[in-house]
């Protein structure tokens, strides 16, 4: 078992690897989360892809342990060199990427801008084009007049169904955690997202493609996942009926359970 964290140019990384030794040279998936979460989000996820794939995760810039990076400068070009700079003290020439909500648009704009370093690409919850995004025009005001611990309430009901199957702990510190992220990290990170259009280019993605989506999110619409589905050569689309816009952390293990699937297949 190997496991390291420190901090390369204001990033806190993780690096897991905890397959077997008669794994050689396992492969490496790198997590990329979104607006609200941090690295623990994906931590669900490892007892099902540990075993077989070394595991990184990082705080993006301006959330969670990445707080004292320079989120003025955010836009997908800084947010992919954050990636490669994390991959590179990871050692990593080649991994899988997977990301959610703005980390799955993320690690589609790494695809198009560094195709070479990627075996695949697992996108859940994304939006390849910003503008269709709903019910984010309120955080300006919900955040600046009764601050953090209030939007993150009201993104609560956006996440999850109030019976979703998780325990009281599991909600209450996803519903803590994300009331800690920087106001202007918020609102810098939705901006970007909204202003973001890669419609035109997903024809240039020759990678295989995991799509994962909740049948409820009130942010992205099912139709523009199956839009992205039929604009990628190479993808393969999943939906999870009475799931939400937390889907990779309610339902994460059905989510990893997918991927790892995904990732035995295109190996065959």
């Amino acid at each position: 078992m190997y496991f390291k964290e420190d901090t390369i140019q204001g990033l806190y990384y993780n690096i897991l690897d905890i397959t077997p030794e008669w794994i050689e040279n396992p492969e490496t998936i790198l997590f990329h989360h979104g607006v609200g979460a941090n690295t623990e989000i994906w931590a669900e996820w490892i007892p099902v892809l540990g075993m077989q794939y070394r595991i990184v995760r990082f705080d993006m810039r301006g959330f969670g342990r990445s707080v004292g990076n320079n989120t003025n400068a955010l836009t997908f070009e800084t947010m992919a060199q954050d990636v490669n700079v994390v991959a590179n003290e990871c050692g990593l020439d080649r991994f899988h990427l997977a990301g959610e909500s703005i980390g799955g648009t993320l690690a589609l704009f790494y695809a198009l801008t560094y195709p070479e370093r990627l075996k695949t690409l697992t996108l859940s919850n994304t939006a390849f084009r910003g503008g269709v995004i709903q019910n984010v025009e309120s955080w300006n005001t919900l955040l600046r007049e009764q601050g953090t611990a209030a939007w993150s309430k009201n993104m609560m009901e956006k996440r999850f169904y109030d019976d979703a199957a998780m325990s009281t702990a599991k909600r209450n510190w996803f519903e803590q955690q994300q009331s800690t992220h920087p106001i202007d990290s918020i609102i810098d990170a939705r901006d970007i997202l909204v202003d973001c259009d890669l419609g035109s280019r997903l024809g240039e993605v020759k990678l295989p493609v995991l799509l994962l989506h909740a049948d409820a999110s009130p942010f992205i619409s099912v139709n523009q996942m199956a839009e992205m589905h039929s604009k990628l050569a190479h993808s393969d689309f999943h939906v999870f009926n009475h799931a939400k816009h937390g889907l990779p952390f309610s339902h994460a293990t059905e989510c990893a359970n997918t991927l790892l699937h995904f990732l035995q297949k295109i190996k065959q």
